[in-house]
């Protein structure tokens, strides 16, 4: 009889989910026959799992109360993830199917088994020391999740190598200051609440079987991964293989990226992301020699990245100063320009610009952080390695010195970041490296957060322009107060626009102070007659934000706001003759501003370099970044993110595009 009620059970859900699925896709004409049994069969198993799930519990439910006291703090990390899980589903937009219930599933056990080990380990030996460890165990992971939560919130993935390799006293600082005293006062309630609720009893007389206990484990934690992994894959090849369901396969491998990062065990990937250097993409270069195929390089030339551009007929400076003012983290739809949900009054000093100079629309980041994307601004390259010695790598800086120019940079941080006045100057090749200590001997004050604000670092710019009137100058100013996950900005309520202060994004109002602050800079620039016909400034950003927090919210078309995205770029001068030949609708990046400048400044790039220069013609003209072990490469007509270690690459042009960058990577290090 209860067979019966299961059959008829089961035998109504999958008619209610047919009945469901039929008037989701009733409208569309043809009728997507393939899409809607799989809609429906995604659902009808998602319902069978979690019914399957709630049975399980149901049938145990008189051991329920006793497992939740003995393994409380288990249960507090379960419900912890549970939350976190919710919250990633939401954040990512991800359906609400089979597989993504499985993975949240086989996320549940993934970021608890280390702690059931350790509660395991003590009810086995009911020692102090082994209690100890079981609270290490439990506090490091709620303390673990908690912080991988809110950097899935900046940047929608979990913790990378590369946040290690900027984790220090400055940057920590930096979050400190610009975060609100409520929201750290939140994050430090809720650290001493999950201490307290380690709450463990005294251990039974009659010992659970601990072999037992451990097989269940093991048996139970392959059998929910394994399951997850293979019918995900089947699912896929399903999808691949059936009539008019392309589309949906290709959607289905970012869906399928995102279900992986529910499921994934966020402490282990803590641990394993701070111990090692996960963002190299060959690990012994030297041993893994690369060669261009024929047909590699025929793909390469149609996409332009082969691009053998000629060379200008003749090299004459064009001008004797080239100021670099480069934002912190600025997509360039932060500006009113290119997005109407900033408000008008944010931005109206950028949106003149952009109506009056040069500029680029489709001008995309090449790397991020902040030391990826300068290396591709500086060295047009992809991939930074501190690794590979600075002396033998062609640099902006480096030919630009050769020929006689100064070679400046001015940091709003301090040079104790990440060894900065060590690793750039040996990197980047600047000989004069000045940052937030130099500040402070020149007199300047009100430093917080992250370093000094714009207005510092623009009235300094300013003094080293009038000092240096005589000199050739390549000259970087580096500013801070658009860092994630808040920005800086330095007025108060009242001196805003209604449109400004009202809004609900912090980051409209940063950009307000950046537009009030370069606007200040310029009008001092002209009134001082530091805007010759031999002065060329460019605004641009050092990468686009990460991808969450804010950013999300403003940048609404999800192709924009990628690991690479769009930056703004606007080249400002009083001669405006040698940009002439800038075509503003090309696709570009950042490795192309180098070859760029050096053209401007009268000089020949170095044979290393990777980018064009932008104002010499070239038949296919694209946008080329790098982030996390994937190439994204972005043109008029195709538009492509590609893993580099995808053994089975989707497309030819994919797999030439990794096995470039893998060879140019790999070149770098001979």
């Amino acid at each position: 009889m209860k067979k019966t009620w299961w059959y008829g059970g089961l035998l109504l859900c999958l008619l209610a989910e047919a009945v469901l699925g039929w008037r989701f896709y009733q409208a569309i004409i043809p009728f997507p026959e393939n899409e809607c049994i799989f809609t429906i069969l995604n659902n009808f198993l998602r319902d069978v799992l979690l019914v399957g799930t709630l049975a399980l519990l149901y049938f145990r439910r008189g051991r329920l109360r006793d497992r939740c006291q003995r393994y409380l703090p288990v249960v507090v990390l379960a419900v912890l993830y549970l939350g976190f899980a919710a919250f990633m589903v939401h954040y990512l937009q991800l359906d609400l199917g089979f597989l993504t219930t499985l993975a949240i599933l086989a996320g549940l056990f993934n970021n608890i088994v280390l702690c059931l080990l350790a509660a395991m380990c003590y009810y086995k030996w009911p020692q102090w020391g082994m209690k100890l460890v079981y609270f290490v165990v439990y506090c490091g992971t709620f303390a673990i999740m908690l912080f991988d939560g809110i950097y899935f919130w900046t940047t929608s993935m979990h913790v990378e190598s590369v946040l290690f390799q900027n984790l220090n006293l400055h940057a920590a600082r930096g979050v400190i200051g610009t975060t609100a005293p409520v929201q750290l006062a939140l994050v430090g309630g809720s650290l001493v609440v999950l201490t307290l609720l380690f709450r463990v009893p005294q251990p039974h007389k009659r010992k659970p079987n601990f072999a037992w206990s451990l097989l269940c484990v093991a048996f139970f934690g392959l059998g929910l991964n394994l399951t997850y992994l293979s019918l995900a894959a089947v699912s896929h090849y399903a999808m691949d293989q059936a009539v008019n369901m392309e589309i949906e396969a290709e959607i289905d491998l970012t869906r399928q990226r995102y279900r992986n990062l529910v499921a994934m065990p966020i402490n282990v990937n803590f641990v394993h992301k701070a111990l090692f250097d996960t963002d190299k993409i060959i690990k012994n270069p030297l041993q893994q020699k690369r060669e261009l195929t024929a047909k590699d390089r025929q793909l390469l030339e149609e996409m332009g990245i082969l691009h053998g551009q000629a060379a200008a007929t003749a090299l004459t400076a064009q001008y004797d100063k080239v100021v670099l003012l480069v934002l912190e983290s600025v997509h360039r739809d932060y500006l009113h320009y290119y997005n109407s949900a900033v408000p008008a009054e944010a931005t109206p000093f950028l949106d003149s610009l952009l109506q009056k100079y040069p500029r680029l629309d489709h001008y995309y980041a090449s790397a991020i952080p902040t030391t990826q994307g300068l290396n591709s601004t500086f060295r047009s390259q992809l991939i930074f390695d501190g690794d590979v010695r600075g002396a033998g790598q062609g640099s902006l800086y480096r030919q630009a010195q050769a020929a006689g120019w100064r070679g400046i940079y001015l940091n709003a941080s301090s040079q104790y970041y990440n060894n900065e006045f060590k690793e750039y100057t040996e990197q980047f090749g600047m000989q004069e490296y000045y940052a937030r200590e130099y500040l402070e001997g020149q007199g300047y004050s009100g430093a917080s957060g992250w370093g000094y604000h714009n207005d510092v670092l623009y009235e300094e710019t300013l003094k080293m322009l009038a000092r240096g009137r005589a000199d050739k100058m390549l000259l970087v100013t580096k500013t801070l107060d658009m860092h994630q996950p808040y920005p800086y900005y330095g007025y108060t309520w009242e001196e805003m626009p209604e449109a400004v202060r009202d809004h609900k994004l912090v980051t409209v109002r940063g950009m307000y102070w950046v537009d009030k602050t370069l606007a200040a800079f310029f009008r001092q620039a002209a009134a001082q007659g530091l805007m010759d016909e031999r002065t060329l400034f460019i605004i641009t950003a050092d990468h686009n934000p990460h991808s969450g927090g804010e950013y999300k919210e403003l940048v609404s078309n999800e192709a924009d706001r990628q690991s690479i995205a769009p930056l703004p770029l606007i080249f400002v001068a009083k001669n405006l003759v040698p940009l002439d030949k800038l075509r503003t609708e090309e696709y570009a990046s950042q490795i192309d501003l180098a070859p760029t400048l050096l053209h401007l400044m009268g000089l020949t790039s170095p044979p290393d370099f990777l980018g064009r220069n932008l104002l010499l013609p070239t038949t296919k003209p694209y946008a080329l970044g790098y982030f996390g072990g994937q190439a994204y490469y972005f043109s008029e007509d195709l538009n492509f993110v590609d893993q580099l270690d995808n053994p089975y690459p989707a497309t030819a042009a994919e797999d030439a595009l990794a096995n470039f960058i893998m060879w140019d990577y790999v070149k770098r290090h001979e």
